[in-house]
């Protein structure tokens, strides 16, 4: 362990050490939210909290790895690492996130089980009015607009969401790799050009031997703040990413090499 109670060292096998985070993120701009279909904004009905708005946890998860995928590319680390079917499998977002050795690009005899936890995004409200719009095409020659019309519903600009993300078996350097890129997530949502900016502000972390604090629990009895009263800056991360992403690729690959999973 390291002085901050997180792991000094990354292994294969879980130890049974979560680092929860609680986070907010509110809407500046309207934010296209949905599954399948454009016009779907995507809700839920609880017997407890009423109707709310959600965000399912697959399409934030997935929006957050980009951005560590991003950010490991401009520090030259594992260029062609991809979603869905270019994962490495040995690069310090694919330790955090996981995948399928039959199934990605490295076509190794490993899978990883994904590091980073969470769930559904719960809003702190019950709905307020979905906002919609009108969109259609427009020719670039002749400036007129034809007969496809399609219409986009919004969740509206200034609703707030109360999440979690979990860490399983956390280092101090994982830790500031995942919490920096939650910082950075700055647009969410299914059209992101012109849509879907937003602020994330982290509350503060809780270090367990399980997850013992849920999205649901803190919306039905609003105490986020009283939930999460450990500020992120008491765990004294270490504050150079790039030497972070350095340090986790290097530690993974000889990892790897010592259970023989690399060759």
């Amino acid at each position: 362990m390291s002085n901050n109670g997180l792991f000094g060292d990354i292994q294969i096998l879980p130890r049974g050490l979560y680092l929860q985070v609680g986070f907010e993120v509110k809407l500046l701009d309207d934010a296209v939210i949905r599954s399948n279909e454009p016009e779907e904004v995507l809700s839920y009905s609880y017997e407890e909290l009423g109707d709310r708005f959600i965000i399912p946890w697959r399409k934030f998860k997935g929006k957050l790895r980009r951005l560590v995928m991003e950010q490991q590319r401009s520090f030259g680390i594992a260029n062609d690492c991809s979603l869905k079917d270019h994962l490495c499998l040995k690069c310090p977002a694919c330790l955090l996130f996981g995948g399928t050795g039959e199934t990605s690009a490295a076509k190794v005899d490993y899978n990883l089980l994904s590091r980073v936890l969470g769930e559904t995004l719960i809003s702190k409200d019950e709905l307020r009015d979905i906002k919609s719009y009108t969109a259609n095409a427009v020719d670039e020659i002749t400036l007129t607009t034809g007969q496809a019309l399609m219409n986009i519903l919004t969740v509206p600009a200034e609703t707030k969401f109360i999440g979690i993300v979990t860490l399983r078996d956390p280092t101090p350097e994982l830790s500031a790799i995942l919490i920096d890129n939650l910082k950075r997530m700055n647009r969410f949502g299914a059209s992101t050009r012109e849509w879907g900016r937003c602020q994330i502000s982290i509350i503060g972390y809780r270090l367990s031997n399980k997850e013992d604090i849920s999205v649901y629990e803190i919306v039905k009895n609003r105490n986020l703040k009283e939930s999460f009263s450990q500020k992120i800056e008491e765990l004294n991360l270490p504050p150079d990413i790039r030497q972070c992403y350095e340090k986790v690729n290097k530690d993974f690959n000889d990892l790897l090499k010592k259970e023989r999973l690399l060759k």
